[in-house]
């Protein structure tokens, strides 16, 4: 918070949501390392952005996709197990991988999605920790971000990018209803919701 408070739409001009995400160098000691990331324009990503940075092999990079699901069988025992294990999975990962994915896609009846902030909070201190939060990026696919304030919060806990994936589905899916304007393509959506995002994000 600042005072006075900083006007997102008169004063845009030196303010920016760009995202340099990937390791990082040393910045006591310059070298050109320290440009080698990627830089995206907002911390909100559509889908098929996301599936580029799973796949991406920049600077011989890869990525790592962390299941953030559990059985629905082993109860409330199930959850702080699995939630040490996803640390432990990308502490493993951030030694081969320049992106780590955290990931409730898997979720359904028979597998319980694990808040994807206690995920994320807990990973991110974790690999601060082990000393390994430079040297990877970290991405939320979530469900759970839909509104500006989940975005703000995720970004507050250490994340480098989200993928609100329901939500863009979701609006894909009232088009194809004729809900909302049909003649509105997935990438016009995303656009739209980007904006919207970078709004909200900026006031």
């Amino acid at each position: 918070v600042t005072n006075p408070p900083i006007d997102p739409f008169r004063e845009k001009v030196v303010m920016s949501l760009q995202c340099p995400i990937g390791p990082e160098a040393n910045i006591l000691v310059p070298s050109p390392k320290q440009v080698h990331r990627l830089w995206l324009k907002l911390p909100v990503i559509s889908i098929n952005d996301l599936e580029v940075l799973k796949q991406t092999k920049h600077r011989n990079w890869s990525a790592h996709v962390i299941d953030c699901t559990y059985p629905h069988s082993e109860g409330s025992a199930g959850y702080l197990k699995k939630l040490q294990e996803i640390c432990e999975e990308a502490e493993k990962a951030s030694k081969t991988n320049q992106i780590i994915v955290l990931s409730d896609r898997k979720a359904g009846s028979d597998r319980i999605p694990i808040s994807s902030l206690l995920t994320l909070g807990a990973t991110h201190h974790h690999l601060i920790e082990t000393r390994s939060r430079m040297k990877v990026a970290l991405i939320v696919e979530s469900a759970e971000a839909r509104e500006v304030h989940h975005i703000c919060v995720l970004l507050g806990y250490g994340a480098d990018a989200i993928c609100p994936y329901l939500a863009l589905e979701l609006a894909s899916s009232l088009r194809d209803q004729g809900i909302l304007d049909t003649s509105l393509t997935d990438e016009v959506i995303y656009q739209n919701y980007a904006q919207a995002m970078q709004t909200g994000i900026s006031k």
